[in-house]
């Protein structure tokens, strides 16, 4: 291997071992609160009609998770400090999880979530995860990741199409939302992030030959 390949490899392999930490991190957060408080975070934040009282209640179960100085401003923080980007790295002019602050755990990832749930919500809040904080890439699919709960309480991977409020359609093709080509938005790269599986070929791995 050349020494370029060599290190993207080992690039790639932080940023699963990153991803794997904050997910275990934040599935525990849910489980603890649910076994604890009896709270499901898609009911919560539906009979408050509040994400962020949501996201408060849910980082509660996280030591040591903090409010990110900067952050209750969110259009700004992501306009001036922050800068998230799509799939191909190029900057994104799309706002996202932008109905709450954002919370620095410990290890250094970020937690954000977009709107409450409707009555039509299949799943939602959408809970977005940037794995490695402030640190590059900073885009979606690479370090930045979005989740959602379902009506049951449960963290799922996102699934569904993509909209700006409500969660009411299941995708029957999840890798129509993470493609590099397609041009949509690709919400979808936590579904196959987790199973580390190529939404371009199945035989192969999201993360070693996906990621470019």
């Amino acid at each position: 291997m050349t020494m370029p390949s060599l290190i993207a490899n080992y690039q790639k392999n932080v940023l699963h071992t990153q991803f794997k930490k904050s997910y275990s991190e934040i599935s525990q957060a849910v489980m603890l609160l649910k076994a604890k408080e009896d709270i499901n975070i898609f009911e919560y934040a539906k009979d408050n009609n509040d994400s962020q009282a949501a996201l408060d209640m849910l980082m509660t179960q996280i030591k040591g998770a903090s409010v990110l100085e900067g952050s209750k401003s969110i259009n700004n923080f992501y306009r001036l400090v922050y800068e998230p980007k799509m799939l191909d790295k190029k900057t994104s002019y799309q706002h996202y999880c932008d109905a709450t602050n954002v919370y620095r755990a410990p290890n250094g990832a970020f937690y954000l979530m977009d709107d409450a749930p409707s009555n039509r919500s299949l799943a939602d809040p959408k809970l977005c995860i940037d794995t490695n904080g402030s640190k590059r890439p900073n885009s979606l699919g690479h370090d930045i990741f979005v989740f959602a709960f379902t009506p049951e309480g449960n963290l799922v991977p996102f699934t569904y199409k993509w909209t700006v409020t409500q969660s009411t359609e299941k995708l029957d093709d999840p890798s129509s939302q993470c493609s590099y080509t397609s041009g949509g938005y690709p919400a979808s790269c936590s579904y196959y992030a987790l199973s580390d599986i190529s939404p371009e070929d199945s035989s192969k791995s999201y993360w070693k030959d996906f990621l470019r």
